[in-house]
């Protein structure tokens, strides 16, 4: 079934507020990347084995229980959803899909973790997304076995919401690892979701980070 949005990503420029310099996506330049000792290792823990579907008019989302650490400073696990194609890039080098993974302190701070994917191996716990993307109502199975990778390395950066409002100060930790989904469960996502993938944007003065296990 195919899902109805309240956001056009062909019209992009009308969305609102559009405003700030450290917006999301960005295209992480290796070369650009500084050396810091100030960055801790991602832990991540999900608790429950279903997730609720929700569309909140700008993606199709799976709303579930867990929590993570980043930089030693608990977040609790609020939605997961998915772009097509990727919306950052690696040195220019797009990906065919890009999970967002949120999460959220007690005083609102959000981070997202971003796992990018290729077209490779059949991907099962993806099968259980797109199997309740295609309900498009209640709960359904839920595993990151294969979605969130077992080696967190990754890419650090301040950013925004890639949706409006695009809130700003958000923390960014992007996985190293590229991960896989089948050349067919890729178009039956947008199938099912269309392509979702906001421009990149300017980095600006920010700081691109690395954090190696």
């Amino acid at each position: 079934m195919r899902a109805e949005f309240l956001i056009d990503y062909c019209h992009q420029g009308d969305w609102q507020p559009q405003c700030g310099q450290q917006q999301s996506p960005i295209d992480i330049q290796t070369t650009r990347i500084e050396p810091t000792d100030a960055l801790a290792k991602v832990q991540v823990n999900f608790a429950k084995t279903t997730a609720t579907f929700l569309n909140n008019g700008q993606n199709l989302q799976l709303l579930g229980s867990g929590q993570a650490l980043f930089n030693q400073r608990l977040f609790q696990f609020v939605q997961v959803h998915f772009h097509a194609d990727s919306e950052h890039r690696i040195d220019g080098q797009t990906f065919p899909l890009e999970g967002h993974f949120l999460f959220q302190t007690s005083n609102g701070q959000q981070a997202v973790m971003g796992i990018f994917y290729r077209a490779g191996k059949h991907n099962p716990d993806f099968d259980h997304i797109l199997n309740q993307y295609d309900h498009q109502q209640g709960e359904g199975e839920f595993s990151v076995t294969h979605l969130i990778p077992e080696n967190k390395s990754y890419y650090h950066y301040i950013g925004s919401l890639t949706t409006p409002p695009l809130t700003e100060g958000v923390e960014w930790y992007l996985m190293h690892t590229v991960l896989e989904v089948s050349t067919e469960q890729i178009q039956r996502f947008i199938a099912i979701h269309g392509r979702n993938n906001r421009g990149c944007q300017a980095l600006n003065n920010r700081k691109i980070l690395s954090f190696k296990e």
